[in-house]
């Protein structure tokens, strides 16, 4: 029994669920050491099968689900957590929309890589987060490629 119940917490750990939907983590940053989250994808349905975009990316519909998020006025002058999409260069970025604990947000991507960002803002957002980022996660085609000297996962310098 104690086989069964290891693998079964394995699984859903990496995002095997019974669903045949893949989905991946929201990691915690330190600014939120508890928080976590998962985003579900799944290929959009169109009458032709799965949508794509005009150069023949997939379109994904995605739900976002966050929490144990800490209050948002503890991490500083923030009104509200918000997602955010960037590409896996962090050079095009998208507002996704608000996110709460335990409730969904239902957003479309059409990138083929991505990464999914939370962040705590200020009333007025720009096209871009400027408040303290607590969840990220990537997408499972963006492991596919090392981040290991982009500016934002290594506090600012490359090697």
């Amino acid at each position: 029994m104690r086989a069964v119940i290891a693998i079964a917490v394995a699984l859903v750990t990496v995002g095997f669920t019974s669903s045949d939907l893949p989905r991946f983590r929201l990691a915690a940053t330190d600014k939120a050491p508890r928080a976590g989250g998962w985003v579900q994808m799944a290929p959009s349905v169109s009458p032709f099968s799965v949508a794509v975009t005009r150069d023949g990316k997939l379109i994904y519909d995605l739900d976002i689900t966050v929490h144990d998020l800490p209050p948002v006025s503890y991490l500083g002058a923030y009104t509200g957590y918000q997602a955010w999409l960037a590409t896996p260069n962090l050079d095009v970025v998208r507002k996704l929309g608000a996110v709460r604990n335990d409730s969904t947000l239902h957003v479309v991507a059409d990138w083929n890589k991505f990464t999914v960002i939370v962040s705590a803002e200020p009333v007025k957002t720009g096209q871009k987060w400027s408040g303290a980022i607590v969840l990220v996660g990537r997408s499972p085609s963006s492991l596919m490629q090392n981040f290991a000297d982009h500016p934002f996962y290594n506090t600012g310098t490359p090697f």
